[in-house]
């Protein structure tokens, strides 16, 4: 009877392992966001484009995310690379590389960097 049962957990655990997709992770621990669209996704960067010209003076308007990734981290907690299409003050279309973090037991959002897009 315990055989069986650990047989049968085994072969769960090998059928599930076997079955799930792999998750792509790069070489410094991101993970990419399984879904950009996502109104989090997308109401953080929008944040990082307020943030960033609130100190920058760019006027930039934010368009939306296109691509981006997330890892955790110790101190920090979530962090977000993204890539982000904006328009700047003349209007024109860009895209952004920004950095940041949230730390969701603080409500605290922290902008890490932001530059076009290379």
């Amino acid at each position: 009877m315990r055989a069986r049962f650990l047989l049968a957990v085994v072969t769960i655990a090998v059928i599930y392992v076997v079955a799930m997709p792999a998750t792509v992770v790069s070489q410094q621990g991101w993970y990419p966001l399984p879904v950009v669209s996502a109104p989090l996704v997308q109401e953080l960067g929008n944040w990082a484009v307020v943030e960033h010209d609130q100190k920058a003076n760019d006027k930039l308007e934010f368009k939306r995310v296109v691509s981006g990734e997330e890892m955790e981290h110790p101190r920090l907690g979530i962090k977000y690379h993204f890539i982000i299409d904006a328009l700047d003050g003349n209007g024109n279309d860009g895209k952004y590389e920004a950095v940041l973090a949230e730390q969701v037991w603080v409500d605290r959002r922290i902008l890490i960097s932001f530059n076009p897009a290379r």
